[in-house]
């Protein structure tokens, strides 16, 4: 791999010489700058000056003008000073891991990530468990408008020097007072995360699920050249690096806002974190202590979650641990699996999905035979590094056996570090082939609510199919027979902010006709291009009849000065309106009179608050001496038939 860049050793911008293809995991030395060595002073410290801010570096430290090299690669496993906005397209390596000591300076952005913290020059914040996990620290400088950002490698002392050693020129604003980051301890398995300043709205889970060729890169390239690679290249999903002390490239495009964009875009994403590496790892310089691999893994999951709510990556998403190769024996796996299993049962307890990177025949030998950890805990998905083509998520033993972690649990990364060019941009890649979305361009959804009235079932939710922004059918069955269809078209912003690609306007609301009874209702999306449909669910229900119904509370005889009549009270309801309906009083099945049910009952309207208060009846109708049958009945409204309230016999004076 190549990575091209132009290195100074002042702030003249002197003697510019080309970094070389620095190892993965080592750090520059004064020697393998090149010509530049020999310019390099005998002072311990050299003075940077960028915008009215100066600072003292470690003589040696290379210094790059980035306005001047837009390409370079901002890449924090060498001793460098970067000035300036690291570029749109820049030249890094496909994988950059491992941290040194570095500085990057650069205006403030617009959209500060998450994280940030705001310093006084002079005065070196106190350590977070955050950012000694990240290997960075990423701090507005006051009053200058300008973003530092440190990366701690080995040795955290180096950076807080530099900000102590932080001053601004005599016309730059100065703040009043400055308030160091108190420093956070461990949190135990169950202890809440650091609070965002803002939480984004999360995606859905299937962000980070796709089925298909995708690449993944050292930084996450600008919104311009993921929306060219959209339109020119074979791939729909990306890897990107959330966090961890190993992570080698700088992320200044890695904003909450630039993950909602590209999913917007169509693309899909898988979170990757690279920490703490295999206690017998060769090639990078942070790995795991013995003894404390559980904690490591705890923190470092902790952590990740905290990257993933701050860039929008909702719960239930993957999130992939990238613990690169090592050589296995007991003691060496017996760490890792204690470290992963630590990780993967922290994801589960804050509610996101693990899976492990690795390379096949570590990694994922030790993940698919843990035989040195006894109870491992292990991850949901893997993703299998091994450079053969063609690519293939199964055909990996006798490393991990086909019936292991599948279906739709796999990717295979088939295709290690080169440069691909679509739409004149080149971006330098590893290649993966992804298996780990169950939908599988199948049609998906919910079913938000059923439910009944008279006579009628109505169903309510959303559908999207992958394959298209545009509305989908969504078809209802009762009992499996009797169909209704709709389309998926109702505005639903909830849905459009969960799904950004597909659109707001996904929400559907079906209503069918069905008898009095219990019923089993079941609604489908309807495919749209490649899959099949997919049943949403069923639920039971009741439905009442469309029929009057209501109460015979009272019958009531009376008589005076030769006149006898007989008095009913009650209430009546007609399901299908809220007005009152007439009800009828029989007297031995012949002389009859009517009423509305019209009259206050708040009683009835508590227990019917659809129909409200106003369904009681009274009616009085004169008879004669002797014993009677009185019936009542609530004449029908719409739909259904009208139903007899009951009959009382009376024995009138």
């Amino acid at each position: 791999m190549s990575a091209a860049s132009l290195l100074t050793t002042s702030a003249s911008w002197a003697d510019v010489a080309t970094l070389p293809a620095y190892k993965i995991g080592t750090a520059a030395t004064p020697t393998s700058v090149g010509s530049a060595a020999s310019t390099i002073s005998t002072a311990a410290q050299q003075r940077v000056t960028y915008g009215g801010l100066a600072l003292d570096v470690p003589n040696g430290w290379a210094v790059v003008d980035l306005s001047a090299h837009p390409t370079t690669c901002v890449r924090f496993d060498v001793h460098v000073v970067y000035l300036g906005t690291p570029g749109a397209v820049q030249d890094c390596p496909a994988v950059v891991e491992g941290h040194t000591e570095a500085i990057l300076l650069q205006p403030t952005p617009s959209d500060p990530p998450a994280g940030a913290i705001t310093v006084i020059p002079g005065a070196a914040p106190t350590l977070t468990w955050g950012q000694l996990l990240a290997g960075e620290v990423i701090a507005q400088i006051s009053g200058t408008g300008i973003q530092m950002t440190a990366a701690l490698g080995t040795d955290p002392t180096v950076a807080q020097d530099v900000f102590r050693s932080l001053t601004s020129t005599p016309n730059a604003p100065r703040p009043l007072a400055a308030t160091p980051n108190a420093p956070r301890p461990l949190v135990m398995l169950n202890a809440s995360l650091p609070a965002a300043a803002t939480v984004p709205t999360p995606l859905d889970r299937s962000f980070t699920w796709y089925y298909g060729s995708g690449f993944d890169a050292c930084t996450a390239p600008a919104l311009s050249t993921m929306q060219t690679w959209r339109d020119f290249s074979p791939y729909r999903s990306i890897g990107i690096y959330i966090g961890g002390n190993s992570r080698g490239c700088d992320q200044a495009n890695l904003t909450a806002s630039w993950v909602r964009s590209i999913a917007t875009m169509g693309w899909k994403a898988q979170p990757v974190y690279v920490g703490v590496q295999a206690p017998c790892s060769t090639t990078v310089k942070a790995t795991m202590t013995p003894g404390l691999e559980a904690a490591q893994g705890r923190d470092s999951a902790l952590d990740a979650v905290a990257q993933a709510t701050a860039l929008g990556i909702g719960s239930g998403s993957d999130i992939y641990y990238d613990m690169e190769a090592y050589t296995r024996s007991s003691a060496c796996s017996g760490s890792v699996l204690t470290f992963l299993s630590a990780w993967t049962s922290t994801l589960h307890a804050n509610g996101y999905s693990s899976g492990v990177y690795s390379s096949v025949a570590s990694g994922i030998q030790d993940v698919a035979n843990p035989t040195a950890l006894p109870g491992f805990v292990p991850p949901d998905k893997i993703w299998i590094a091994q450079w053969k083509v063609p690519p293939n998520v199964y055909g990996h033993a006798p490393y991990v056996a086909d019936s292991q972690f599948s279906p739709y649990r796999r990717i295979h990364q088939y295709l290690g570090g080169h440069p691909e060019a679509y739409g004149a941009i080149t971006i330098n890649i590893d290649n993966n082939l992804l298996d780990t979305d169950s939908n599988r361009g199948n049609p998906f959804g919910s079913i938000d609510a059923v439910t009944t009235g008279p006579s009628k079932v109505t169903a309510a939710g959303w559908a999207i199919d992958p394959d298209t922004s545009s509305p989908i059918m969504v078809q209802m069955y009762v009992d499996g027979l009797a169909n209704a269809v709709t389309w998926a078209d109702q505005p639903r912003s909830d849905v459009g902010v969960a799904f950004p690609a597909a659109g707001p306007n996904h929400g559907y609301s079906l209503t069918m006709a069905s008898t009095p009874g219990r019923h089993t209702v079941c609604l489908y999306a309807i495919n749209a291009g490649p899959g099949f449909s997919r049943q949403l669910g069923c639920r039971v229900v009741t439905v009442l009849s469309s029929d009057p119904f209501g109460s015979i509370d009272a019958v009531t005889t009376g008589f005076n000065a030769g006149s006898r009549w007989v008095t009913a009270s009650g209430w009546a309801i007609d399901p299908d309106t809220s007005s009152p309906i007439l009800v009828q009083m029989y007297i031995d099945s012949r002389a009859n009179t009517v009423t509305w049910a019209g009259q206050p009952r708040p009683d009835v309207g508590a227990v019917f608050p659809a129909a409200g208060p106003n369904h009681g009846y009274s009616l009085t109708m004169a008879t004669t001496p002797g014993s009677h049958t009185v019936c009542l009945y609530a004449i029908n409204t719409g739909p259904g038939t009208s139903r007899p309230l009951g009959c009382r016999a009376v024995n009138v004076r």
